[in-house]
C-alpha cells in the first residue's frame, strides 16, 4: 500500500502508521488487534509529538486507504477519534485519561527546565577556551567531517574499520551487506560537512524543533523502523533514567532553545545545546549523534573548533552527562568538552594518511579506559 516502508532489499514491508491504525480498528480476534484504548493512546502521542497537522495528516492518508483496504468502518471510527482529540468538546468519544485531559498547548518538563537552568547558570560564568577552527575549509574540512562521523557513529554501535568508513564517505563504496549502516555514516558526514547544515543552528521556539526533525530525517532516512524525522511516540531510557515524556518533548525543546540564547555564544552555548538534546532525547534513535551535530553547528557558526568524542573518551563523556542528569553537577561535562575541544584542535587534518595514525598513537580508537589513556597530539596526557 502507499507509504508502506520496504525493509532493506527484501520483499517485506513495514506498515505505514495510518494502515496500522485502520487494520487494528477492524474487527478481529482480540489477541491480534490493539484495543480501542491503545489506539486512542497512540493518537494522543501523535498529537503531543506532532500537534494538529500530524493528526490531520494521518486522517488524510487513512482516507486514501479506505477503498483498497475495505476499511470504511475502521475509518469512521478513526475519524471520530481524531475529531474528538482536535475538539474541545469530546463527550462520549474519548475513553482514556490522557485523551480526556489533553490540552491544545505544549506541556513542559519543569524538572528538566530546572536542570537546564543549572547548566545555563554555570556556563554563564565558566572560563572556557576560545579555540579557532583548524579545519574550516578544503581537505581539512572534509577529513574532519569524516572523522567526526566515524567516531560519532562508532560509539553508537555503527562500527566499521576506518578503512571501510573512508571508502563509504570518500569513494561512495557502500558496504553491500550493511547498506543502512553505510548510509548512517554518510548521513552524519553530510550534515557535518555541507554548508547548509554545518554552521547553521536551528532558530528558537517551534522552528528549533522543525529543523531538528529535518536533520534527523536526513541523518537516518534509510531507517524507516526508527521513524526518521518524527518525534518519539514512546518513552525512552538510559539505564534507570527516563528521558522527557513524548507529550512534553515539543514544549521542553522550544523553551530550552529560548534559554540557550541566555548563554554566551561559542563553546558555552554549544555545550548547552548538546545537553538539551541529549537530555530531552526527542527521537526513537540518533539522539546522541544529533546532539553532537548541533553542538558543532554552534561552534562552526563562530568559526570555533568543532569537537569529536573519541572512542576511548566516550565512557568518561557519558559519566559526565550522568553527573548532570542524576546529581545536578554541570562542572564535569563543561570541563570534559572544553578538554575535547583543545584535544581536537591539536591535530592537523590536511592529510588523512597522517591524522589517522596520529590519532591511533593518541589511543583515540581504543575502547578500554582501564588499559589506555587518551593522549594529545604531542604525546602528553589529555585526560
Amino acid at each position: 500500500m502507499p507509504r508502506d516502508l520496504r525493509l532493506g532489499s527484501l520483499d517485506l514491508y513495514w506498515a505505514s502508521q495510518e494502515r496500522a491504525l485502520l487494520e487494528n480498528l477492524a474487527r478481529g480476534a482480540a489477541a491480534t488487534r490493539a484495543s480501542r484504548e491503545e489506539i486512542e493512546e497512540r493518537l494522543v502521542a501523535c498529537l503531543s509529538a506532532n500537534k494538529e497537522p500530524g493528526l490531520n495528516q494521518i486522517r488524510d492518508r487513512a482516507r486514501e486507504l479506505v477503498e483498497p483496504l475495505g476499511a470504511a468502518k475502521s475509518y469512521e471510527t478513526l475519524n471520530g477519534l481524531i475529531g474528538a482529540l482536535l475538539s474541545t468538546h469530546s463527550k462520549g468519544v474519548l475513553k482514556t485519561k490522557a485523551g480526556l485531559a489533553i490540552a491544545q498547548g505544549a506541556p513542559i518538563d519543569m524538572a528538566r527546565m530546572s536542570l537546564f537552568g543549572t547548566l545555563a547558570t554555570a556556563l554563564r560564568t565558566a572560563v572556557l577556551p576560545d579555540i579557532v577552527d583548524v579545519a574550516v575549509a578544503g581537505d581539512s574540512r572534509i577529513h574532519f567531517a569524516f572523522l567526526e562521523s566515524y567516531f560519532s557513529n562508532y560509539v553508537e554501535g555503527t562500527r566499521f574499520s576506518v578503512e571501510e568508513a573512508e571508502g563509504i564517505v570518500l569513494r561512495n563504496q557502500i558496504v553491500a551487506q550493511r547498506p543502512k549502516d553505510s548510509h548512517d555514516i554518510l548521513g552524519v558526514f553530510n550534515l557535518a560537512y555541507r554548508t547548509e547544515t554545518r554552521a547553521i543552528v536551528p532558530p528558537v521556539g517551534e522552528d528549533f524543533i522543525d529543523v531538528l526533525q529535518e536533520r534527523h530525517r536526513i541523518m537516518l532516512e534509510r531507517r524507516p523502523e526508527v521513524d526518521p524525522g518524527n518525534l518519539k511516540l514512546e518513552a525512552n531510557y538510559a539505564g534507570t533514567t527516563q528521558f522527557v515524556e513524548p507529550s512534553r518533548v515539543r514544549g521542553t525543546l522550544a523553551e530550552g532553545s529560548r534559554l540557550a540564547l541566555t548563554v554566551p555564544e561559542g563553546l558555552a552555548r554549544a555545550i548547552f545545546y548538546l545537553f538539551l538534546i541529549a537530555e530531552v532525547h526527542p527521537f526513537a534513535d540518533g539522539n546522541g549523534r544529533l546532539s553532537r551535530l548541533i553542538m558543532n553547528a554552534e561552534l562552526s557558526r563562530g568559526e570555533r573548533a568543532r569537537i569529536i568524542i573519541p572512542t576511548l573518551f566516550h565512557p568518561q563523556f557519558v559519566d559526565c552527562l550522568r553527573a548532570l542528569t542524576q546529581s545536578g553537577r554541570p562542572e564535569p561535562l563543561i570541563s570534559s568538552l572544553a578538554r575535547m575541544a583543545a584535544w581536537c584542535a591539536g591535530f592537523d587534518y590536511a592529510e588523512l594518511e597522517a591524522v589517522v595514525p596520529a590519532m591511533r598513537s593518541a589511543h583515540a580508537f581504543e575502547e578500554s579506559p582501564a588499559e589506555f589513556r587518551l593522549l594529545n597530539a604531542d604525546g602528553s596526557r589529555a585526560t
